[in-house]
């Protein structure tokens, strides 16, 4: 059993973490904003819409060749990160993207087990699903979607408009990208558990024979 193999339920448990803790902070400051969170929830905002090429990077990397996915496909979705990372302070989207990808490309260079390479490719899929049909569904009820403590009035007092150089629907209504999040990361916590539990069930059953 390589070193991968051997601590590949931790990462998958503390996967399954940091997506709730994700979910958890998009809905604290979507629900209980501070006058000072303006950089806070844009920053928010725009890892939601670079989760479009996260979800993309994820399954051209579980498909394609390891060299084409470390050789191609990290500087470019790496370039991808530098551009959306520069729309807001700190380097929030380059942390992720880093720790993303580590996850997502630590079976490709050591021999483990097809199983394991056939549930990331599973995963991938899955994510890229959840995230058109979550995104679809959140865009259809977008009008439902309740501002909670995202006010007009308080984004205005927070300067949260102020020297903006993106627009589009996610900032001038970031409820919207913020319920979506929560949704997504809830949506991406329920996958992994679920794997983990077939995982385990598969595993049991093979020592019962």
């Amino acid at each position: 059993m390589s070193i991968i193999e051997k601590y590949d339920k931790p990462f998958r448990y503390g996967a399954i973490v940091l997506n709730v803790i994700f979910a958890y902070k998009l809905f604290v400051v979507w629900y209980t904003p501070n006058i000072t969170d303006a950089t806070k929830i844009l920053s928010y905002v725009t890892l939601m819409a670079f989760e479009f090429a996260m979800v993309h990077s994820g399954l051209f990397m579980a498909f394609l060749p390891k060299r084409t996915s470390l050789f191609l496909l990290v500087p470019l979705y790496g370039a991808f990160a530098l551009a959306f990372n520069s729309f807001i302070e700190g380097n929030d989207i380059l942390i992720l993207y880093c720790v993303v990808v580590f996850n997502r490309m630590r079976y490709a260079f050591s021999n483990v087990k097809q199983e394991l390479k056939n549930e990331l490719i599973l995963k991938s899929v899955i994510s890229v699903i959840g995230y058109f049909f979550l995104l679809l569904g959140t865009l259809l009820i977008q009008s439902v979607i309740p501002e909670l403590g995202l006010t007009k009035d308080f984004l205005a007092k927070s300067n949260f408009y102020k020297d903006l150089t993106i627009t589009g629907l996610f900032v001038s209504q970031p409820q919207i990208p913020l319920f979506f999040g929560v949704l997504y990361y809830l949506f991406l916590a329920i996958t992994d558990a679920y794997l983990i539990n077939d995982s385990n069930k598969v595993v049991a059953s093979r020592q019962d024979l």
